[in-house]
């Protein structure tokens, strides 16, 4: 999955297989939420899904809960042109919005 804070900064996250059935409907698409006690990995290899350096990793004692004074709306600063997408002047290694 992807993250988008206030500002409009995108990271990937990630929640390991055993982890699954512990966060399952906690975390919903356009939610806000609080996030804590996570790790910070290094976002390497082909395909990420952001150009953030690191990617973020569930524990069983992460805390996701409501996030009450999170904007309404998040500046969509990572749209391309359609074009650009076409004509291959995107770096292939990260998806594009």
């Amino acid at each position: 999955m992807v993250f988008a804070d206030k500002e409009g900064t995108r990271i990937h996250a990630q929640v390991g297989e055993q982890l699954i059935n512990k966060f399952e409907g906690k975390l919903t698409e356009g939610d806000a939420k609080v996030i804590q006690l996570f790790k910070l990995y290094d976002a390497m290899g082909d395909y990420r899904t952001t150009a953030h350096p690191y990617k973020i990793g569930f524990f069983q004692t992460t805390f996701v809960g409501p996030a009450d004074d999170f904007p309404s709306e998040v500046p969509e600063k990572y749209l391309v042109n359609y074009s650009d997408i076409i004509d291959g002047k995107l770096d292939n290694t990260r998806l594009v919005g």
